[in-house]
């Protein structure tokens, strides 16, 4: 059977799918013409799901990050088995010795050396997206136009994660200036250190926490600054977080630390009792082995969303530090202290309004409405909704104070609780365009 009649007579039911070798040669079929079209990997998920097929089993079953993961190392698989110069692609029936060349990337076990079980089972994770915690996807660390071919041992095997994590903070500095430098540095820091140190305890194969690389990178990413490292404006810092698409457009190099450390004192870093001073002076003679390649790109920005380099939840550590944020933001604060130009504020808001009886509760969200409107981070068309799918979120995590609203520590804790469990209410992601789930994106302040 050719492989363009094994997947008429899957499509058809004539065939069983069942296992994960036959999703992943269907995927491969798929790929040939979605991996240059629409939104790539997005796109093609939807068409297996629709299907009723999924690389998961069990629980992992239709867990939208392992299948977009496969689809994505699928695409990572495709690259490197072709020459885009003359325009030499991997074709249908070459599947058996394609996958026979890159099974160590997508084996059934091969997600188990990028997610950790405990964040690829997480409910959000489920139902959006996510870049893999353990390790970066293969040859995301490099721009698409310019790869390197290896990256040195000193940089790791996730080597974008804390420039990833520190273009959040940065961007988070600008966005929200009414937290005083200080504290967003001082959240940033802890809220990493401790995730960093959660997951290590699984899996020590993880790199430790060293603060002097986390603050190296908060200052390459220019926080404080009302400038932006890599590409952008002021406006960008209010843009999804589309880090992967900087990355393939060369706007950021992860090796940039390598003009002030050397690589010994840049690993011993984390063993270290005190942030470690540069020991090197290569400011001026250093030279990036990437280049920006600006906007527009040529597609390389939008080949980066093809190929699922950036995620439509983030990190653990981004979302740790975003609600951390927004309990700071909140301290304290009663419900005619609210400015609801601030998502922190207006989530409290919610939370407020779902411990009342329905009579007021009516009344406290169409309050919230008419204030969130005329603030302009949201039109008149949305808001009632955003407020609608706020409170479903919420509604659960309230029941328990049984229409009491509780003191600031204890709604502080549960703010921080919902936050991190259903990390899309902060919206700082691209979510593809069929994804059915609500997009809880809020404009810019004026």
């Amino acid at each position: 059977m050719s492989a363009e009649e094994f997947l008429a007579e899957a499509e058809s039911g004539a065939v069983a799918v069942d296992c994960h070798d036959q999703v992943l040669q269907i995927a491969f079929m798929y790929l040939d013409e979605g991996l240059w079209d629409g939104n790539g990997v997005f796109d093609v998920v939807e068409k297996l799901h629709a299907r009723g097929w999924s690389f998961g089993k069990g629980e992992l079953r239709f867990n939208r990050t392992l299948d977009v993961f496969y689809l994505a190392q699928l695409a990572a698989a495709i690259y490197r088995s072709s020459d885009q110069l003359t325009g030499d692609f991997p074709s249908p029936s070459d599947f058996p010795s394609f996958y026979a060349a890159h099974a160590a990337l997508l084996n059934p076990e091969a997600w188990r050396a990028y997610y950790s079980p405990a964040f690829l089972t997480h409910p959000t994770t489920a139902r959006f997206y996510r870049l893999p915690n353990l390790q970066d996807l293969p040859d995301s660390s490099s721009p698409l136009a310019q790869p390197r071919q290896n990256l040195p041992p000193a940089a790791g095997t996730h080597a974008t994660k804390l420039p990833r994590w520190a273009h959040n903070v940065a961007r988070t500095s600008r966005r929200q200036p009414s937290l005083p430098l200080e504290t967003i540095t001082r959240l940033a820091l802890r809220t990493l250190e401790a995730t960093t140190s959660r997951l290590r305890a699984t899996h020590p194969s993880v790199k430790p926490y060293s603060e002097t690389q986390a603050r190296f990178w908060l200052e390459h990413m220019k926080l404080g600054s009302s400038e932006s490292s890599g590409s952008g404006t002021a406006k960008e810092a209010w843009r999804p977080n589309n880090f992967g698409v900087l990355i393939a457009q060369g706007g950021v190099d992860v090796l940039a630390w390598e003009a002030r450390y050397s690589a010994r004192l840049w690993e011993a870093s984390a063993v270290l009792g005190e942030v470690a001073k540069p020991d090197l002076d290569l400011d001026g003679a250093w030279e990036s082995g990437v280049e920006w390649c600006g906007e527009p790109d040529g597609g390389v920005g939008m080949q980066a969303w093809w190929r699922g380099w950036d995620g439509e939840v983030g990190s653990e550590e981004e979302v740790e530090f975003l609600a951390a944020v927004a309990v700071e933001e909140t301290a304290g604060l009663e419900a005619e202290g609210l400015d609801f130009a601030t998502r922190s504020h207006a989530v409290l808001g919610v939370m407020r309004a779902a411990v009342v009886d329905e009579v007021k509760r009516e009344v406290l969200l169409k309050e919230m409405e008419r204030g969130m409107v005329q603030t302009g981070r949201i039109g008149e068309d949305r808001a009632g909704k955003w407020l609608t799918e706020v409170l479903l979120v919420v509604e659960p995590y309230v029941k328990v104070w049984q229409g009491v609203w509780p003191g600031v520590e204890a709604r502080g804790q549960v703010l921080r609780r919902i936050l991190v469990e259903n990390g899309q209410l902060f919206a700082r992601w691209k979510v593809s365009p069929l994804l059915k789930e609500f997009d809880f994106e809020l404009g810019p302040r004026e």
